[in-house]
């Protein structure tokens, strides 16, 4: 394994992980079941001191007022700030090429597709050489697949199937919309896709019943999306269980995800606090970062909640007000733990900033191509290089599963529809 940086230093106090948020929720919980004023603050803790009792009282006054205003119908302020993956990405506008073009991030998001390609281009290479019949083309499984925007770059690779997966019904419509435009051009090869629309919340969520019968996959795809699915170690287990399901002996992941070391070490050297204690990052002019904690227990390795802003991205931003989406840390060796559970082997990991010194050179092309950037020596502006910072490539292969070689690819797939998009009643 290739990793650029050390693990979260978690730390042994749960100090911080305090009795505060249950309080709260459950003075909003009480407001739900009595009539108005008829709140019960309890305290359950029986073993506390005098001192801690004092202290629990007081604060048990603070939530009351907070739950009088959520009474009132004012949003408590945490709350107000934070808006559901789904929601934002229902609600994200389409982007048009020259939407793109003018964008803030401009060489940002260009930098962002550019690592993907060369991701795709690099371990899709690899696999089809390993292929008896050179005519067989990939079958592909995207998780977070949004309105499809990498499929152009898997057509290129040589991929017939592509499966795709993703919380918004708004996107998948318009990843549909993409590939029949896509199938007017001979030139590209994806002949089938499917699209299925799931829940964000991936604790009760298994894709494996709902999967064509006897389709396996050459490739899993989770791009900035792995994120959104850490909220537990259920939700994690459950997201391998997705991984791994139907991907080949051999089968590639490719993941790109937030570096957990890079955020809290720029979370512990440069937050601020604001009223109501939470602590801010808000020194890039793009992106914004809210937690309640900067402390990580080392027996919670999952669940570990903040809230992120990045303009054009997640979240929106409106005047000053900042409407957040929550995503979870990945401790990463936690990761690469419950990863070997699954029969997975990490065979690369590296920063966004590391991949990039990797293969610049190699894939100078296609970065003139991508980025468009205005000369050799170019550097990409400041606050930008500081968000690709917070992100890093993950790879991992599968030691078992299905092989390669039984596996049914196009033109054996006729008795599929050419196209089915299925959504999922809430």
């Amino acid at each position: 394994m290739t990793s650029s940086s050390e693990s979260i230093q978690f730390s042994n106090s749960d100090k911080e992980d305090s009795f505060e948020q249950p309080l709260i929720k459950k003075a909003v919980k009480e407001i739900d079941k009595e009539e108005p004023g008829q709140i019960k603050m309890e305290i359950e803790c029986d073993n506390l001191t005098q001192n801690q009792k004092v202290q629990q009282v007081q604060q048990n006054n603070q939530f009351y007022e907070k739950a009088k205003n959520y009474e009132n119908g004012q949003l408590l302020q945490q709350e107000k700030d934070i808006l559901t993956a789904k929601d934002y990405y229902n609600q994200q506008q389409m982007n048009t090429f020259t939407g793109r073009k003018i964008s803030r991030l401009y060489y940002l998001r260009n930098f962002q597709n550019w690592v993907k390609a060369v991701l795709i281009n690099e371990y899709s290479t690899a696999v089809r050489q390993n292929f008896t019949d050179k005519r067989n083309l990939l079958n592909v499984f995207e998780l977070g697949c949004g309105k499809g925007g990498d499929m152009q770059k898997w057509s290129k690779a040589g991929t017939g199937l592509w499966f795709g997966i993703d919380i918004s019904s708004e996107s998948l419509k318009e990843a549909e919309r993409r590939h029949k435009t896509q199938k007017e051009d001979r030139k590209k090869q994806i002949q089938k896709i499917y699209l299925m629309e799931t829940k964000a919340d991936s604790d009760s969520t298994l894709f494996r019943s709902r999967l064509p019968q006897d389709v396996y996959f050459d490739f899993v795809s989770m791009q900035f999306m792995a994120n959104l699915l850490f909220s537990s170690e259920q939700a994690v287990e459950n997201m391998f269980e997705n991984i791994t399901c139907r991907l080949t002996n051999q089968g590639i992941v490719l993941m790109t995800i937030t570096d957990a070391n890079v955020i809290v070490k720029k979370m512990r050297e440069f937050s601020v606090k604001d009223t109501d204690g939470n602590y801010i990052y808000s020194k890039n002019q793009y992106c914004s970062l809210k937690f309640e904690s900067l402390q990580f227990p080392k027996n919670k390795p999952f669940g570990q909640q903040y809230l992120f802003y990045l303009e054009e991205s997640v979240g929106i931003k409106e005047g000053n007000q900042i409407k957040y989406v929550p995503e979870y840390l990945i401790e990463l060796q936690a990761f690469e733990e419950k990863a070997k559970e699954y029969n997975l082997e990490i065979v690369e990991n590296l920063n966004f900033i590391d991949f990039f010194e990797k293969y610049k050179q190699k894939h100078s092309d296609l970065l003139k191509i991508m980025v468009k950037p205005p000369s050799d020596d170019w550097k990409m502006p400041m606050d930008q290089w500081e968000i690709a910072h917070l992100y890093r490539v993950v790879i991992l292969r599968h030691l078992k599963g299905q092989a390669q070689s039984k596996i049914r690819r196009h033109p054996h797939l006729n008795e599929l529809p050419d196209c089915a998009l299925e959504l999922e009643n809430e």
